[in-house]
């Protein structure tokens, strides 16, 4: 910033110089001021929309998936029914496995977790694009990601601890040599509905949070 010195010959004159030369630098500053504020808003709100849409697409994903392993357990839950009447109904066991699971009709575990998206909320970061939002926002787009971050975790584990994995690929194995037990299936059959349950009850609940915080982005 370049200023000329006054020139005034009076102190009167001197004192409206230097008045006019301040008033110019507290100008200059508040119009630079003002400028790095609109930039810093225009960047948060570019980075809000990339957000919004990004959370808009992890939605679509999960209902995806979701819809993928309801299919799968509506699927199983047929075989479930079908395994405890022919048991209750005292049918051997053998037979009822390999009429039930022959011929390819026992698919196995077949449970999809989602590629959800996290480039734009990193990009914020990085940019500090998001360290110029609203407090309230910033919060909420940080709870949001944190979440989606617990909840894939538990989703890529969540199921494990249903299933015994050993047993599991047993029953399988005796299934494709036409020697599926049916009490063995039934047994498994059941672990995999509850580890559907168990991961596809964590996703429903982040789709919905990731629903209701695009929505209120809005």
């Amino acid at each position: 910033m370049h200023f000329e010195v006054p020139k005034a010959k009076s102190f009167k004159e001197f004192g409206g110089e230097y008045l006019m030369i301040v008033i110019s630098i507290i100008t200059a500053l508040a119009l630079e001021h003002a400028v790095q504020t609109w930039h810093h808003r225009h960047l948060a709100h570019q980075a809000a929309t990339r957000i919004d849409a990004e959370m808009q697409a992890n939605v679509q994903e999960l209902d995806k998936v979701l819809a993928h392993n309801k299919a799968e357990v509506k699927k199983l839950n047929i075989l479930h029914d079908q395994l405890l009447a022919g048991l209750k109904a005292k049918e051997d066991s053998r037979a009822l496995g390999r009429r039930l699971t022959g011929d390819g009709k026992f698919g196995g575990l077949s449970i999809q977790v989602p590629a959800l998206r996290r480039e734009a909320w990193e990009v914020a970061i990085a940019s500090q694009a998001a360290s110029w939002m609203t407090q309230p926002q910033l919060e909420r787009y940080s709870g949001i990601y944190a979440n989606m971050r617990d909840i894939q975790t538990l989703a890529a584990g969540g199921g494990t601890v249903f299933l015994n994995g050993p047993e599991m690929l047993n029953v399988v194995g005796d299934i494709n040599i036409g020697e599926g037990d049916a009490k063995a299936v039934y047994h498994i059959v059941r672990q995999m509905v509850s580890a559907y349950d168990s991961i596809d009850g964590n996703l429903q609940s982040l789709r919905d949070d990731l629903a209701k915080a695009a929505d209120t982005s809005r």
